[in-house]
């Protein structure tokens, strides 16, 4: 679980960094372009070491599921950043967790069990008391919800990748596929970015290819209903970076929201605790 707040950290991160580089002027295209680009970039060594083998999946239909369900919901998170306060964006998106669970149970045959669907109920109360919608209709909000479906689909199938594909290959999949779909709409819609563009660009992808491994480490670990509200972790942090950077302000609720979104956290941790010490005391001798 640890692995998932890591995760989580580097995605809030990751959002910053990004809208920061389209508040230059880049067109929302040219995100993901240019994160696949410098992804492919960054896993050079990995891919000069392995060789086209390494990229030859067992799986290709749910690889291909990832991707196309990454593609959309990178594109609508990116959409959701520019047209809202970073804290609201983050906040809707965060409704994964509650499709996480169903989905979990409908594709992985996880049994729903009533303490995780209660933690993630709780953690989402948490996320609309930080939110506190202002009732202004917006683009951004379905964007956002977007983004949560689809997020919570990208998990699905990355946990269906982990039983035989390495994490390296899941996030080389995808860069090869952001490249082939948004390369073409980058040619048309050119605009050569700034140093500072560039450099918001570049830390971002890191960020982004930090989290992506993460994730992939920690689906291979643990169940998706358990690890899915532990993304909670970003609303706090999107929450204070939109402060700190874009000055918006967080509101009264935070520390409640919070509050909440932690206590669901500690007792899912303490749930996984028990439930692995049953395993262990059932085991063989």
């Amino acid at each position: 679980m640890a692995m998932m707040v890591g995760a989580s950290l580097c995605f809030s991160g990751m959002g910053v960094c990004f809208r920061l580089a389209m508040e230059e002027g880049l067109p929302i295209a040219f995100v993901p372009f240019a994160r696949s680009v410098f992804t492919l970039a960054l896993m050079a060594p990995w891919l000069l070491r392995q060789g086209v083998a390494g990229m030859v999946t067992r799986r290709p239909w749910v690889m291909v599921a990832r991707c196309a369900a990454g593609l959309v919901t990178f594109q609508s998170w990116m959409y959701a950043l520019l047209l809202l306060p970073l804290a609201d964006a983050v906040s809707i998106a965060q409704s994964r967790p509650l499709w996480a669970i169903p989905l979990a149970a409908l594709f992985l045959s996880e049994r729903v069990q009533r303490d995780r669907v209660l933690a993630a109920l709780v953690g989402f109360c948490g996320v609309v008391i930080i939110a506190q919608p202002s009732g202004e209709w917006s683009w951004g909000m379905p964007a956002a919800l977007l983004a949560g479906v689809g997020g919570a689909t990208v998990f699905i199938t990355i946990k269906l990748l982990s039983t035989t594909e390495p994490p390296m290959r899941v996030i080389g999949w995808y860069a090869v596929a952001s490249l082939l779909v948004w390369g073409p709409v980058c040619a048309l819609v050119w605009v050569t970015p700034s140093w500072w563009a560039l450099a918001m660009l570049l830390l971002g992808s890191g960020l982004a290819l930090m989290g992506d491994w993460l994730a992939a480490n920690a689906a291979r670990r643990a169940e998706a209903g358990l690890l899915s509200p532990m993304e909670y972790i970003q609303i706090p942090a999107g929450a204070m970076l939109g402060f700190l950077i874009f000055a918006e302000w967080p509101n009264w609720g935070l520390p409640i929201g919070v509050g909440l979104m932690l206590a669901a956290t500690i007792y899912l941790a303490r749930s996984a605790g028990r439930s692995a010490s049953r395993a262990r005391s059932s085991g063989p001798a």
